[in-house]
């Protein structure tokens, strides 16, 4: 059959570009028409930037409409954004009406409101009366677009036990796609020595993002400046390269006999997680998802800016189940790090830490929901 997938704000993985790196802007022809074969697919984004890279790489169709958040704490700013809806809907209205979508899957960005307002409105119309509209929530505690979303949308797909309460009666608990190298990892001690790192030393992997946290850089830093760390373990910090050249020249200034590796940033992430023993990230949905499915022990320091502190929430599904450590962006420094990582020395609290994340883990869930769209599942219980 002709498959249509409107993929509104399609999420980027903030630990895998190249920071810095600027991303290309292409422009994609659209054949709107029904394509005999595969299904078709349309990636309706946001104007912000698209890994455009990746998408010619995959073949996948694009098109973009005006979109904006809706503030709450400015007359003006939310104006401006209901503004920005408005005249995004308009455009999504022709582009939807066209492509014809048996269903469309929003990730929660901003363009998901026009295109899903767009899509309800013509099936109202009975211009698509059969077209099923699902929605992704891969946070525990989930935005205000997808609550909003929700009340037209058919399905809405999530992670975590704890969303289910905002989704009576749609709520489907599927997981969070991530890439297959996540699935299949090299042994651990390959994995080190293809990294650079001594394979016989616990590993610590440190990240926060494509362009690095500077409170997780700073605090890690200071860490390997001051204290001792246990001589079987090692550090691998991916810093993002914002932060790099000074905590380089940093390092060179204060030498001491800590094994500390620092990146500006690594390519291959599932290879840092195969070499790792414990992890020290921000609490995103994709992180973690890598961390469950790679069953590893964190130390989780949540974004505190993320909209209506989601990453908080996140983390505490992790610690909730006795996966995670917690340290609070505002009390993180070397020494709040380093006790953290001191309860993580002993191998059966570790292990007993990664079983747990282990648990949290839905390695199928990409399969789910394709099989939810092919067989037309959307909405049935």
């Amino acid at each position: 059959m002709s498959l249509a997938r409107a993929l509104s704000g399609a999420p980027a993985d903030p630990g895998r570009c190249k920071p810095g790196e600027t991303i290309p802007q292409i422009e994609l022809h659209l054949n709107l028409g029904p394509r005999e074969g595969a299904p078709s697919i349309l990636l309706v984004s946001s104007h912000a930037e698209l890994d455009a890279g990746v998408l010619a790489e995959t073949r996948i169709a694009t098109a973009r409409v005006a979109s904006g958040p809706i503030s709450r704490s400015s007359l003006i700013a939310a104006a401006g954004g209901l503004a920005a809806n408005s005249v995004g809907v308009m455009q999504a209205l022709p582009i939807v009406a066209r492509f014809k979508p048996d269903v469309v899957v929003a990730t929660g960005g901003y363009a998901s409101v026009p295109v899903v307002t767009a899509t309800a409105l013509l099936r109202t119309a009975r211009r698509l009366p059969k077209v099923k509209i699902a929605i992704v929530e891969p946070n525990a505690m989930p935005g205000l677009a997808n609550r909003t979303l929700a009340n037209i949308a058919d399905e809405v797909w999530g992670t975590y036990v704890e969303t289910g309460p905002y989704f009576p009666g749609k709520f489907v608990r599927i997981g969070t796609p991530i890439r297959p190298e996540f699935y299949a990892p090299p042994a651990k001690q390959d994995a080190r020595r293809r990294l650079g790192l001594d394979p016989d030393r616990h590993t610590l992997l440190v990240f926060g993002g494509s362009q690095g946290s500077r409170r997780i850089n700073v605090a890690t830093s200071a860490m390997a400046a001051r204290r001792r760390l246990p001589p079987d373990w090692q550090v691998l910090h991916v810093a993002g390269k914002r932060d790099f050249e000074w905590m380089a020249a940093e390092r060179r200034s204060e030498p001491n006999d800590n094994r500390y590796i620092l990146l500006p940033y690594l390519d291959d992430m599932a290879l840092g997680f195969a070499a790792a023993d414990a992890v020290v990230s921000r609490a995103g949905a994709s992180t973690l998802a890598e961390i469950a499915v790679s069953g590893i022990a964190s130390i989780l320091v949540p974004y505190p800016h993320a909209a209506e502190d989601h990453q908080t929430k996140n983390a505490a599904a992790f610690v909730s189940r006795g996966a995670a450590l917690v340290v609070a962006d505002e009390r993180l420094d070397s020494d709040a790090l380093y006790w953290a990582l001191v309860e993580l020395l002993d191998d059966d609290k570790r292990e007993i830490m990664a079983a747990a994340a282990r648990g949290l883990s839905q390695p199928r869930a990409l399969h789910h929901m394709v099989e939810r769209i092919l067989t037309g599942g959307i909405g049935s219980r």
